[in-house]
């Protein structure tokens, strides 16, 4: 990316002339400068000076925006000739919600490393509020769940593998599971735990729990950690919400899942990734074990 633009990113980013060179690894003379050229291009100052750092002026916002694009059209060609002149990535930068990284990952990631000894591996997990702007500046290449935000991203490849539908766990003496589907409304009053992050099905429960309540809380209990979810059930007086395809796992753990009569939201999830990587090797890899696989 063209040097000037780059130290404006990197100032509008960090607020100071130390830390923006501190960042690009160059001097900070050398990142005035820059800033000076295209300030002299535009003919209009892009930055306030003063004892708290450097602060946009309106021109200066106007090309942030621009800008930001610019990075993400550089990044993402960069992509596209990487995937012609090399065989792939050395590093894989993987987000995966809580059913995939419970489910799956670790099978995909030995196939993985049998196919390319020399591919190193990096796992993120409890991001799915944050994956498809992980994505798109590069955080990771690829995630693996439901993908959210506002809109479809014409840069983001997205595979369905299976739908997520939430059930509720409780152990084998609870009075509710001698229904093989149960009814939430008469699970009022419990005390809910609530697995990942799901605002849809937590919306449901609250609406089916207390009818006209549109923003009092539910959920006793959020957790992103299964084991302390399934701890709390089999010890405690409380109930979860998560996904029914760990229906095995929770089995394992002397606790029992039920689907509801009501039925909970269901989302689809799946592999995303940047299209401007669908040529890699190791994402075609990673594609190609998703065809395969089938959750239980």
């Amino acid at each position: 990316m063209e040097r000037n633009l780059a130290a404006f990113l990197a100032v509008a980013q960090h607020g100071s002339l130390t830390d923006a060179s501190d960042a690009l690894g160059v001097t900070q003379p050398s990142v005035t400068k820059r800033i000076a050229n295209l300030e002299a291009s535009y003919g209009t100052l892009l930055f306030e000076r003063d004892r708290r750092g450097m602060r946009l002026t309106e021109a200066g916002k106007m090309l942030l925006e621009n800008a930001e694009r610019i990075a993400l059209e550089y990044r993402l060609s960069r992509e596209k000739i990487g995937a012609i002149a090399s065989p792939g990535l050395s590093v894989l930068r993987v987000g995966a919600g809580p059913l995939f990284h419970l489910s799956c990952v670790a099978s995909l990631f030995i196939e993985l490393k049998s196919r390319f000894p020399d591919l190193r591996l990096d796992l993120k997990t409890d991001m799915t509020q944050l994956a498809r702007d992980a994505l798109l500046t590069g955080e990771i290449d690829l995630y693996l769940g439901v993908l959210d935000g506002a809109g479809v991203e014409a840069e983001i490849s997205s595979t369905t593998v299976t739908e997520v539908e939430h059930g509720v766990v409780m152990r084998p003496d609870h009075a509710a599971t001698g229904h093989a589907a149960i009814d939430v409304c008469a699970l009022a009053g419990q005390q809910w735990v609530i697995f990942g992050s799901d605002p849809e099905t937590e919306d449901t429960l609250r609406q089916l729990l207390k009818p006209g309540a549109a923003t009092e809380d539910v959920i006793d209990v959020r957790t992103t950690s299964f084991t302390t979810g399934l701890q709390l059930v089999r010890e405690g007086p409380f109930i979860m919400s998560a996904p029914l395809q760990l229906a095995s796992r929770v089995s394992v753990e002397g606790l029992v899942m039920r689907r509801t009569q009501q039925g909970l939201p269901r989302r689809e999830a799946g592999v995303h990734l940047r299209q401007s990587a669908l040529d890699y090797g190791v994402m075609k890899a990673c594609l190609e074990f998703f065809a395969r696989f089938e959750f239980l």
